[in-house]
């Protein structure tokens, strides 16, 4: 699987979200992320999903993502998980 991301857009996230694509790749390896289609942000041309899970750099982040291929995922932006996106994680583990 191929990560790839607007540098600009990294340079962004960075500055605003203190989080850098290049260190969040192991979100997907989390077994207890959640992951959804964003709904809000997606288009008929574009699907957006997002994962909150487990980082060995950040801990628990969001991420919104596309897959533009069977084997390309786009981040498009990513930050801290909120106290909301905790509860719900935590929400997950304490069922598994």
């Amino acid at each position: 699987m191929q990560l790839t991301w607007d540098p600009a857009k990294r340079e962004k996230v960075l500055e605003e979200h203190k989080v850098d694509f290049d260190k969040i790749s192991d979100v997907f390896d989390d077994p207890l992320a959640l992951e959804f289609v964003d709904v809000e942000h997606s288009s008929e041309d574009e699907v957006r999903f997002a994962i909150i899970g487990l980082t060995a750099h950040y801990g628990l982040i969001y991420v919104v993502y596309i897959a533009p291929s069977d084997d390309e995922i786009r981040f498009i932006t990513a930050r801290r998980a909120e106290p909301l996106m905790v509860k719900e994680y935590d929400k997950e583990r304490s069922r598994s």
